[in-house]
């Protein structure tokens, strides 16, 4: 077990191959009326900044229809089923860092149960039902860590989240997956290219040097 690393990982694009899932749960929802519209609406949210983080404007009502939106999605991307990105959890599994977190905005409806599948033991998994934010969910993981903010690396597979982010972590602690949600052009828009994993084994160099 590596000791006194601090590994927080989103779940959707990173840990979950749920894009197409994601893609079919928007249309059976009603939210767009076909495939290409979908994937528009799915590139502008995943390369801008949440409109629910911590400094959002967002009134109660607002926020209650994304709660009970998000359990629905989450119902439905179950109900449909999707993989993990089983090569790249078995690195996560075979790193086995001392501290390991899932800091999702998904729901606990398909995130619980698919960690649940892999050997991955972290010490928190965290959904949009604990928090809208992902900035107060890591907070609150550091928290129990007892360690700063600061100390975390964080992996992600979007744009969304750098700018969710990047005031609170090190942006050099900041990585991001060519395999999820955003393109890898996209996401060396704003990191460093040492900072783009194409392959999972570009994870384990990072931390087998």
């Amino acid at each position: 077990m590596r000791e006194n690393l601090y590994l927080i990982f989103d779940f959707d694009g990173v840990i979950g191959d749920t894009y197409e899932t994601t893609v079919k749960t928007f249309i059976d929802l009603g939210n767009t009326p076909d495939r290409e519209s979908t994937i528009l609406e799915m590139n502008r949210y995943f390369s801008s900044k949440p409109d629910h983080s911590r400094d959002h404007t967002l009134t109660d009502q607002e926020l209650k229809y994304r709660y009970d939106w998000t359990i629905a999605f989450g119902k439905l991307v179950h109900e449909t089923g999707f993989e993990l990105f089983s090569d790249f959890v078995a690195e996560i599994e075979r790193l086995n860092p001392s501290h390991l977190a899932i800091v999702s905005s998904g729901s606990h409806g398909y995130v619980d149960s698919a960690i649940q599948k892999t050997n991955l033991k972290p010490t928190h998994v965290l959904a949009y039902e604990d928090h809208h934010s992902k900035e107060e969910k890591i907070e609150l993981v550091c928290k129990d860590w007892g360690v700063e903010v600061t100390d975390v690396y964080y992996f992600t597979d979007s744009l969304a989240d750098v700018y969710e982010l990047e005031d609170m972590i090190a942006k050099e602690k900041l990585f991001a997956v060519t395999w999820g949600f955003c393109s890898r052009e996209l996401l060396l828009t704003e990191l460093a290219v040492e900072q783009v994993l194409d392959t999972p084994n570009d994870f384990a160099k990072l931390f087998t040097k």
